[in-house]
Order: structure tokens, then sequence, then C-alpha cells
């Protein structure tokens, strides 16, 4: 028989890229597939399959030379990790796969928790629409129920018209048309969900600029008793999933201190790349060893974190000089990604101080010069 020597891992994106990086860091070894012969981790990963997620071929590959598979992209069909099942471990499970990547299941699965979300009315066909016109606290926001992230798929709705409009622009079958919050503050939770325990990182103060993670501060500036409720709603999220692996929770914080879950995330996420320096131990390093089935370690911060992320925008019409960041409080990941796209996401970097507001300060500081070279 075959030495499965071999971890999993279906995605080949920059969350796949860093946790190759961490899991040979940790002595490893990871097989990556993805469709993309291009994508960052495969390039770097210690076997690559260059087929789609739903080959069989493919999939039986993964089954001779892995004990246990993993995910860094919530679009991956559900089926994939059905059929992984029969044979090897799959973290994160279909079932929690399935619901997480569809916003419909989403809501549903939350509303009998009784966990707090904005307003919402389900789309499934045209005949769904026209009780909408009785709608009278407009702004709305339509999205996709399916295959949205980092803004795509969604846009925002101030009156009927409008929604007829772009019900058509978006070209999908299935939607959720949530109320547009008063928003406070957007902020997020990563879990890691071992066997037994599950691991909270800090919570992330999140700023979005066109829909798209601009900036992740750590700590966030919000109550103890917010901190509290968003960990009890993060915690009961994940049991009830039966969820292993990594998990964001990402919430809205109203201007009337309303505590809402905006959407689950199934895997490793952008607002928790502040803890690769930030924390004891980051949540790459808590996906490996929860696939390896080690002890836990609580991620505890160890310096106050700002992470800023590198779009593609930035290098339109010119080469970037990266030598601000070259400060021992400065810390640049690039993603290995050849062409630079609007909205693309090409790195990031993270500020690491003893001090909160002067790494967010830095931040900005380094991101202005970077924009305006």
């Amino acid at each position: 028989m075959q030495e499965k020597k071999y971890i999993g891992m279906l995605g080949g994106g920059q969350l796949g890229l860093m946790f190759v990086q961490s899991a040979q860091k940790m002595g490893e070894k990871v097989l990556v597939l993805d469709p993309d012969k291009d994508c960052p981790a495969g390039k770097i990963a210690d076997k690559f399959i260059n087929a789609d997620y739903l080959d069989s071929n493919a999939l039986e590959k993964i089954v001779e030379n892995c004990e246990i598979c993993t995910t860094e992209f919530e679009n991956i069909p559900y089926k994939t990790l059905e059929k992984l099942e029969e044979k090897i471990n799959v973290y994160p499970n279909s079932k929690a796969l399935k619901i997480s990547q569809n916003r419909i299941l989403e809501k549903i699965f939350l509303k009998k928790l009784k966990i707090p979300t904005t307003n919402y009315f389900e789309i499934n066909s045209p005949e769904n629409l026209k009780p909408l016109e009785e709608i009278k606290d407009w702004p709305y926001i339509l999205k996709t129920s399916t295959f949205g992230y980092d803004g795509k798929g969604q846009a925002i709705i101030n009156n009927y018209d409008e929604l007829l409009r772009y019900y058509k622009i978006l070209g999908s079958e299935n939607f959720v048309l949530e109320k547009k919050v008063d928003l406070k503050m957007e902020v997020s939770q990563v879990a890691c969900c071992y066997e037994k325990d599950i691991i909270l990182l800090p919570i992330s103060e999140n700023t979005h600029i066109n829909n798209i993670l601009h900036k992740s501060k750590v700590p966030a500036s919000i109550k103890d008793n917010e901190s509290k409720k968003i960990e009890e709603i993060t915690i009961c999220i994940a049991k009830n999933l039966n969820y292993k692996g990594i998990l964001c929770v990402e919430f809205f914080i109203s201007q009337m201190d309303d505590i809402l879950v905006n959407e689950i995330a199934p895997r490793t996420h952008n607002s928790g790349h502040y803890s690769i320096e930030g924390c004891h131990e980051s949540q790459f390093d808590h996906q490996v060893k929860i696939c390896k089935n080690m002890r836990p370690v609580k991620s505890s911060l160890k310096y106050s974190s700002v992470m800023v992320n590198l779009l593609g925008e930035l290098w339109e019409g010119k080469d970037i000089n990266f030598d601000d960041l070259k400060k021992d409080e400065i810390f640049l990941h690039l993603y290995n990604k050849k062409i630079p796209k609007q909205g693309r996401k090409m790195g990031h970097f993270t500020v690491i101080n003893d001090s909160v507001d002067i790494a967010n300060q830095i931040a900005d500081e380094v991101y202005a010069k970077l924009k305006n070279e």
C-alpha cells in the first residue's frame, strides 16, 4: 500500500500558499489541487495536481496520497468533499461547507439557532420580486446566494426599480435581499476548531473599500461585553456545524450597538493574516495542527497588529518600491501572482507594535506612500 505522506489542500490561492508555508515549516508535506496551473500554492506545494475539483481521477490521487484533506476556498463544490469523505477525513465537513457557501442556507441555519442577522428576504424566482415592491425602508443589499466574495455578486439597492434592474444584471436565480445596516464597525472572529477544543484568535476590526477588506486592526476597539457575545456566537456556530478546521465569522456592529452575523467563512480568512506575526500561533499553523491531530496552543496576541491588503491597482502604471517595508516592525507577504488586476489581492503587509494606534499610523503612512509612488 502506498504511503500517505501528504496533507491534501483543495484550492491553490494565497490562503493555500500560506497554509503550505506553515505546513512545510512544521515538517509536513502538502498536495494541492487547483484548476489554475499558475496558482500560488501550486508553485511551492510538495505535489501539485492541476485539475477540476470534480475530476474523479484527481480526487482518487488525493485519496491515494492523503489521510486528510482541507480547503482554502468556500466555493469548492461540496460534492467534492462528500466524495472524499467516503474514504478519508475532510476538514471542514461537506455539510458545513454546503451551508456556509450558500447565503440562503446560512441564514436559515442562523435563524434556527436564534442568532441575530440583518432583516432579509429570500428570492428564488421572479415571482418572489412582486411582494418586495412594498418595502419602505430602503436601502437593501442584493446578494447572489452562492459564489460571492470580495463584493462580487452583490449591489446596493435603493428602490424597487433598482432591484428589478440588478436582479437581471447579476444573472442568478437565487438571492438574498438584506437590509443595509447602519454600521458602526465590522469585526471578525477566527475560530480554530480542534477535535475537542476551540481556540479563538483575537477579534479583528476591519475596514473595507469597495466591499474588499482593506485593513484589519487588532485588538479591536470594542467593549468586553461585545467581545464576549461575539465569542459565544462563534462557538455556538462552530459546535452546531460539528466543525473541525478553521472558521471565520464576520460580524456587523450597528450604530445602536446591535451585534449581527454577516457571513460565515469556512476557511482561514484575510482578516486573520495578522496572526502570522501578531500571535503565538497563526491561523495557518492551527490549520496544520488540526489536520495532524496535534495539541492545540492558545493563540494569544504577542503584539498589537495592523494588516493592510495590497490590491492589483497599486501596480497600475508603475513598479512598486517596497524599501519602506524593510523595517523590523513591518512584514511583507507577496502572493506570487503574475498579473495584477483591479481588486485582485496581490499581497499584504502587517505592522506590529506595542501600541495599536502607532501600528495603525505606520500602516496608513506606508500604504499612502505605496499608493502615490
